[in-house]
């Protein structure tokens, strides 16, 4: 490995004392979620750094202060500001003290100011004082909206081209008519213009319940199609569970309050799917196993070492902050979400090890689920600035990687690489499903994928599905994260005071509020920021140059599609963060 970096010797007895500190240091423990692989214990260096913990500070502040203006009862009030008063002394002295930002998150969550049911929807707004109410407020009831959140939404990757429908959902002439009355299933079936987001592993979800109050999630299907004259995604159908039958109808758009409450219901599967899959699962989850294996099996100054270690800053803490503070008994998840905290974390684990390594890269995923032809699907956000932002950060990859591997003969020379492989797929270890790995060295264009497809999702892939949580998900009833009272059973009759009974209580509307800001609105390091110090080896600055350009200009080009769209913010690269933080 004669191209690799002057101070690298793999037989060195400095790199093989330091690989095993590491392996002292970065233990798996499987038993924390079972089956997965997570870290037993934080190195003290994986921590969150003090400029991290200044920003969250900041946003936990403006959380306490919605708190005091939201609040109308006199005594916690007067708590609300007394915590304020101590805790913005913390800020401005810019404290690191992580703990006492906890203790203030811990208190003011478990203070919510306002009790009871909603009498409108000015109840809900009602809640954003010293956060700002979030536009989704304004049109998020519309059909069109309803469509642009399955293809620039929370969850932007759920819907599947489909050429039929199955017995799960029988959807008729005379259903889709009244819908688009003028367009056909038939020709939509021909042209390829169906779409579908089942949520069928909801299933597996047991109903909770919170305050002796019960919730509930369903596994609805809905049916969309691409309009023939705006060539948009449209809302055709939906039905609430997956057994077809008379209490369980299919809704249109024509049953008024009952197709709102179905499109509601659509809206909590989505985002319970969301957070317990999409965002804690596939990225938090997914990418902790190759923060301990590249400690664990490459040196400090192995260049993958160094060129993955900025996409890595703060996975470990943040992940085992939601395991401590969100994702624990009675805290904001077991509160928030329609099914018990045990069946919503055993869903987390199980559809972690349902999508493959290889299948969950983004090309090869779109292609699977019919959504990468823009002549059918043109209206896309997502993927259409996802591609970019993947193939950029994949030619510096590859740019990267060819200082250091002439040729595929180059890496079977590396054997911290195979280690790091053959650690990432071990049983005993890193347990990732369908990365490839046989026991002979990987080609180099799969190891350009590889690590792609981390980067990609320690960077991009989060930010699709984290910052959206403010923005299109901190307003209740654009996406509750259960419903308060079962589905409908037929089709028309439903009431305005039926579709607020089926909402959160206004004190459930603050948590998610406020929750939605704090992880929604703090972005930490920018993608392809690396800084000038970082790698050591001049051979990369002019990669890592030509990578901050691509960048720039995919951000010029988003920012120009957005002033003919509906902004799609979420994948300008000026807001990616490097690495899961948040």
């Amino acid at each position: 490995m004669t191209a690799f970096l002057p101070q690298y010797d793999s037989d060195s007895k400095h790199r093989k004392t330091t690989l095993e500190q590491a392996r002292a240091e970065y233990q798996y423990n499987h038993t924390y979620l079972s089956p997965l692989a997570v870290v037993e214990k934080i190195p003290y260096r994986d921590e969150f750094s003090c400029k991290w913990i200044i920003q969250l500070g900041e946003r936990v502040l403006r959380m306490v202060e919605n708190h005091i203006k939201v609040d109308g009862e006199p005594a916690r009030r007067a708590a609300h500001q007394q915590r304020h008063n101590w805790f913005s002394d913390l800020v401005r002295t810019a404290s690191c003290d992580f703990h006492g930002i906890a203790r203030v998150v811990k208190e003011t969550l478990g203070s919510l100011p306002v009790e009871g049911p909603a009498e409108s929807l000015d109840d809900f707004a009602a809640v954003f004082r010293a956060i700002g109410l979030p536009a989704i407020a304004r049109d998020y009831h519309e059909d069109s909206v309803f469509a642009e959140m399955r293809v620039a939404g929370p969850n932007p990757i759920m819907i599947c081209q489909v050429a039929e429908l199955d017995d799960r959902f029988p959807v008729t002439e005379e259903h889709f008519r009244a819908a688009r009355s003028n367009d056909s299933l038939e020709a939509a079936k021909q042209e390829g213009r169906l779409f579908l987001a089942d949520y069928k592993l909801l299933e597996q979800v047991e109903n909770g319940r919170f305050s002796d109050a019960p919730k509930y999630v369903y596994a609805p299907l809905a049916l969309f199609v691409v309009d023939t004259d705006s060539r948009k995604l449209m809302p055709v159908a939906i039905q609430c569970r997956q057994e077809p039958g008379a209490d369980n109808p299919i809704f249109t758009p024509d049953d008024g309050y009952n197709w709102l409450i179905a499109k509601t219901i659509v809206g909590i599967a989505d985002g319970n799917y969301h957070e317990a899959i999409a965002h804690l699962g596939r990225t938090h989850l997914f990418v902790e196993p190759f923060v301990i294996a590249t400690h664990r099996q490459l040196a400090p100054n192995h260049p993958l070492h160094q060129l993955l270690q900025p996409h890595f800053e703060g996975t470990l803490a943040i992940n085992r902050m939601a395991r401590g503070h969100l994702v624990n008994e009675g805290g904001p998840v077991d509160h928030l979400f329609g099914g018990t905290l045990k069946s919503t974390v055993g869903l987390t684990l199980s559809c972690l090890r349902t999508l493959p390594f290889n299948d969950a890269m983004l090309p090869r995923r779109l292609k699977n689920q019919g959504l990468s032809d823009t002549s059918v699907l043109p209206h896309y956000p997502y993927r259409d600035d996802s591609l970019l932002l993947w193939g950029a950060i994949r030619q510096w990859v590859a740019d990267y990687l060819a200082i250091y591997y002439r040729s595929d003969a180059g890496l079977q020379e590396d054997t911290e690489l195979a280690g790091w492989f053959a650690e990432l797929v071990s049983p005993d270890a890193g347990r990732v499903i369908g990365l490839q790995y046989d026991g002979t060295p990987p080609s180099l264009p799969y190891l350009t994928d590889v690590l792609t497809m981390i980067i990609f999702t320690c960077s991009v892939q989060h930010a699709a599905v984290n910052f959206p949580q403010y923005d299109l998900m901190s307003y209740v009833p654009s996406m509750p994260l259960a419903a308060y009272s079962p589905a409908p059973t037929k089709k028309k009759g439903a009431t305005l005071g039926d579709y607020l009974a089926m909402l959160p209580k206004r004190e459930t509307a603050v948590l998610q509020a406020q929750l939605g800001y704090m992880l929604g609105s703090l972005r930490y390091t920018t993608l392809g920021q690396y800084g000038s110090r970082h790698f050591r080896d001049s051979h990369v600055q002019q990669p890592q140059a030509d990578f901050e350009k691509r960048l720039g200009t995919i951000g010029e080009t988003i920012e120009g599609r957005n002033r003919s769209r509906r902004p799609y913010p979420f994948l300008v690269p000026s807001g990616i963060p490097q690495s899961i933080n948040v």
